[in-house]
């Protein structure tokens, strides 16, 4: 038996679900008639509200962006401190405001997009300031975090089983990363490569990673986890 809210297995003498409070549901009782939990109206009426909401928060966005331009112009003549906070606001709304515009946004292509917006504004840092460290050490670290992140919602979106499997996998490949990333630091600074501080996070990941995997292996483990700690 299972509960109707939270989908915990529930033991057959048990009358309340533990985690959420919900009496426990019996199948030999007769189905009761009625409203359904959620009208269709007022799901509607949340939708459009939430647009509403949207809307204001894009039109103070374009405010505060366009003040902030002005201000900028009227003080130096040229766009020099608003370029930064302008490409702030609008990393923020492509990573945080642009995905509640759907109902049902799909990770898989707002997650690369979110880190294309990264990409951009250091991009732009990179060249406002005259540094040299974004196609050696930005560029790749971006692109790794695209991979990794993209990879990870594509497989717990299209893959019904596995999280455990997936979550441990990610952070095995998490610690692998740590050891490149300062391999492109070095590079980047024109310094020899010595894998000093990675192999910490490295062996961190890999021992959770495990862990992860192992469990998902492990059914009796798995089992108990899931009826002690609802995991």
């Amino acid at each position: 038996m299972y509960c109707a809210r939270c989908g915990v297995e529930l033991a057959k003498s048990e009358k309340v679900c533990p985690l959420c409070g919900l009496k426990a549901y019996h199948p030999d009782l007769p189905a009761q008639t009625g409203d359904g939990l959620y009208p269709h109206g007022e799901q509607m009426e949340e939708h459009v509200g939430g647009k509403v909401a949207l809307a204001v928060i894009t039109a103070l966005f374009a405010l505060a962006a366009a003040l902030t331009l002005v201000v900028d112009l009227k003080t130096h003549g040229r766009v020099t401190w608003s370029g930064y906070a302008i490409g702030g606001m609008l990393t923020f709304y492509v990573d945080v405001i642009l995905p509640c515009w759907f109902r049902r946004p799909n990770p898989v292509i707002f997650v690369p997009c979110g880190v294309a917006a990264v990409t951009v504004y250091l991009l732009y840092i990179c060249l406002k300031t005259g540094g040299h460290w974004f196609m050696p050490l930005a560029f790749p670290v971006c692109g790794m975090a695209a991979l990794l992140l993209t990879a990870v919602s594509a497989l717990l979106r299209y893959l019904r089983g596995g999280r455990l499997y997936i979550f441990g996998g990610a952070l095995i490949a998490l610690g692998g990363s740590m050891m490149l990333l300062e391999a492109l630091i070095a590079w980047a600074n024109g310094v020899r490569v010595r894998f000093v501080w990675s192999p910490y996070p490295l062996g961190a990941c890999c021992l959770l990673g495990g862990l992860l995997i192992f469990t998902a292996i492990c059914k009796p483990l798995r089992e108990a986890l899931r009826k002690k700690l609802f995991f």
